[in-house]
């Protein structure tokens, strides 16, 4: 059963250069398969390169669904020549089809076309490599402080969904299934639910053991998926703004996609939420092919139709990860749509007649898919929508979305924050309002701000809206970070106009007003002189300084305080479930037990990592009480072992014969031990009916083998 688990690797081994294989692995994975098909559509450069992680869970959700389907295992091997492999083939060859044929009929080339209207204009090499550099800037920017706060590739988060994603990853590997529909099944006893299980598809993907694979998944998604797919996006927005010459060109697009390095509310979800987080970052890569998609303007039949069909691959890819990103697309994508067709949406209906009918019928078709599909998921949405959440308060959320700061546990406050990244978004935000294609991103984030402040706002009917993310506003914050990227790069180029080079060299004033400039005018010398010439001439670069200067260096302390408060046992917000001698226990555990050991324990006191971490099978595989009647019976009746014949009859049953203890005091305190969820009884099973194991060497953890059902 545990010898399809990868073994541990010695404990003790942090170094990160010994997982590089995982490392080369995931990056060739997020990134090849869904740039070869985008580059076969003909989406080239960074956005296709951006775009790539979300057009590759694109071909991993509807890959997985059908493998199951067919009883197809998911493995490695099984990616390349099972039916992911097929659609990932399929999307390639007919890209490759479409796009040849366009070219032969001039589809995309001819004026008015795609080539001017579905593809923004041309960078030059120097400003290719310019926001190539920013790409590598920012990822080092959170990769660095997050591999310090990990303490190396071998340790485990301690999170509860942690706990729980952690174990998927190891019953997937196992079964071989990872479909969202069924693939956890035997976690849960057999029964079949829809879970998002895009990022634990990935991770099984990887070589190496589960928790090797997670935290090189959390450093992929941070440092490479996340800058790249900002860099997408915001080519496809500033290139095509054609009111400021300014705004596409590498240095503004190198700062903004720099500026992406410097928010922490994404990293603050890849503590534990890993599904959720993976969505919100690929969600910028695919919004920037709906921007694409959705460019207004006449282009060929056949052109549009590839751009929507790439956009609606990397919608399905957001979905994939986790299935709340289909609201954040409509939060972020939907103003973008809307602002695009709303026109020709018009037309049509005025028209009447036959295109005002047909107009009719797809928003009644669209209503019944999305009434279907509710129904559909109607046990999954009730749960997310009825999740209990208190209301929070709203100053502190106020301050926190123009800090960019932690709205979950308590860090290290930095209160200047994000406030160059926030006043550049203001300023983008007043200058957008007034500029055609920018508009939306306004009403969009300013719709992401709404959402968070109602989450965070007292009970009443409209705080509903904010259901969609369990009511928790750090699952929103980052949808609002997206938009005001988005802004806070326009602010960059309005900051370059009003008062850089181009308004020094014409003349223009900060109000856009010409001055004359006498060329007889003397020349100062003055250091203040020149350093007010230099910074004009580069604006972008200040404004990077100054960001990293106030932030500072963009909180690399904070950041490596967010990955210390799920890895260092001494720093764990909300208790602390693996000691450092209780994690060497566990990776004993293969060698100290049987290969078909099955244990019990409270999953909340660290047994639960026997699973993910030694591959030894656990009745508990997750903190929160199990479906199964007879286990949450278990749970409350465990000490009755000596005088109820029932327990031994489910142990016995279930193969149960060891048992894990942990003799900390549960507080939930920082550094103290974790508060259990349920099963109180699972801690009290009395000594007579057990013998000692292992234990660590301060003698609170012990492994035991039960002997009263002998």
């Amino acid at each position: 059963m545990v010898g399809s688990i990868p073994a541990m690797s010695p404990f003790g081994d942090g170094s990160w250069w010994t997982v590089w294989p995982t490392v080369v692995v995931a990056v060739t994975l997020v990134l090849f398969p869904g740039w070869q098909v985008a580059r076969a559509w003909g989406i080239r450069g960074i956005t296709g390169i951006g775009a790539a992680p979300a057009l590759f869970l694109g071909l991993v959700g509807p890959g997985t669904v059908i493998a199951g389907a067919l009883g197809i295992r998911w493995g490695r091997g099984d990616f390349l020549f099972g039916p992911a492999g097929w659609l990932w083939m399929a999307g390639v060859l007919l890209g490759a089809l479409l796009t040849r044929s366009r070219e032969r009929s001039r589809d995309g080339a001819r004026p008015g076309g795609a080539g001017t209207v579905l593809m923004p204009s041309a960078l030059s090499r120097r400003d290719t490599r310019l926001v190539a550099g920013a790409v590598g800037f920012s990822g080092l920017m959170t990769v660095l402080p997050a591999l310090i706060g990990t303490r190396g590739p071998q340790s485990p988060p301690q999170a509860s969904d942690a706990v729980f994603h952690l174990s998927a990853v190891a019953f997937m590997r196992q079964e071989g299934d990872a479909s969202p529909l069924g693939g956890l099944a035997s976690m849960y006893d057999g029964a079949v639910g829809y879970y998002p299980t895009g990022w634990h598809a990935l991770a099984v993907l990887l070589p190496g053991n589960v928790v090797v694979g997670a935290n090189v998944l959390v450093l992929v998604t941070a440092g490479l998926i996340w800058p790249l797919g900002m860099a997408a996006l915001l080519r496809e927005v500033l290139g095509r703004i054609r009111s400021s010459t300014t705004a596409a060109d590498g240095v503004v697009l190198a700062a903004g996609t720099a500026l992406s390095g410097s928010v922490v509310s994404l990293l603050l979800l890849l503590t534990s939420t890993w599904p959720y987080a993976l969505s919100l970052a690929v969600l910028p890569g695919a919004l920037a092919l709906v921007v694409r998609a959705c460019a207004p303007g006449k282009a060929g039949p056949a052109a549009r139709a590839g751009a929507l069909a790439m956009a609606a691959l990397a919608s399905i890819g957001v979905v994939t990860a986790h299935g709340a990103g289909l609201f954040n697309l409509a939060v972020l994508g939907g103003p973008v749509a809307l602002a695009s067709f709303m026109p020709l949406l018009t037309r049509w209906w005025r028209r009447g007649g036959a295109q005002r009918a047909a107009l009719l019928g797809g928003a009644a078709g669209g209503v019944i898919v999305v009434a279907a599909g509710a129904w559909v998921m109607r046990s999954s949405l009730a749960s997310v929508m009825a999740y209990p959440r208190p209301g929070g308060n709203l100053p502190e959320t106020t301050w926190a979305v123009l800090t960019d700061h932690p709205l979950l546990a308590t860090y290290t406050p930095w209160y200047l924050g994000n406030a160059v990244v926030t006043g550049l978004a203001l300023l983008g935000a007043v200058s957008a309002w007034r500029t055609p294609g920018m508009r939306r991103w306004c009403a969009g984030t300013g719709l992401a701000i709404v959402l968070i402040l109602l989450a965070a706002g007292p009970q009443w009917p409209l705080r509903a809206l904010a259901g969609p993310w369990y009511t928790q506003r750090a699952r929103i914050m980052p949808v609002v970070t997206i938009g005001v990227l988005v802004l806070a790069a326009w602010g960059v180029a309005e900051a370059r106009r009003r008062w850089g080079r181009g308004a020094e060299e014409t003349g223009e004033s900060a109000e856009g007003t010409s001055t004359p400039q006498p060329d007889d005018r003397p020349q100062r010398s003055s250091w203040r002189h020149r350093a007010g010439t230099l910074a004009r001439r580069n604006v972008p670069a200040c404004l990077l300084l100054v960001s990293l200067v106030l932030a500072p260096a963009w909180r690399w302390s904070l950041k490596t305080e967010i990955l210390r408060s799920v890895h260092d046992p001494s720093r764990i917000v909300y208790g602390t479930m693996l000691s450092d001698e209780e994690l060497a226990l566990i990776r004993r555990a293969p060698s100290t037990l049987p290969a078909d050991a099955v244990v019990l324990g409270n999953p909340s006191n660290g047994s639960a990592y026997l699973w993910s971490v030694a591959g030894v099978r656990v009745v508990f595989p997750a903190r929160p009480e199990p479906p199964a009647q007879d286990l949450g019976w278990l749970g409350r009746h465990l000490h009755e072992i000596g005088s109820n014949p029932r327990v031994c009859s489910i142990l016995k049953q279930r193969g149960v014969r060891y048992y894990y203890t942990d003799s900390t005091v549960p507080d939930g305190a920082t550094g103290g031990g974790r508060e259990p969820l349920w099963g109180q009884a699972l801690d009290r099973l009395p000594h007579q009916y057990l013998e000692e194991i292992d234990r660590t060497p301060d003698g609170t953890v012990t492994l035991w083998r039960i002997t009263a059902c002998d």
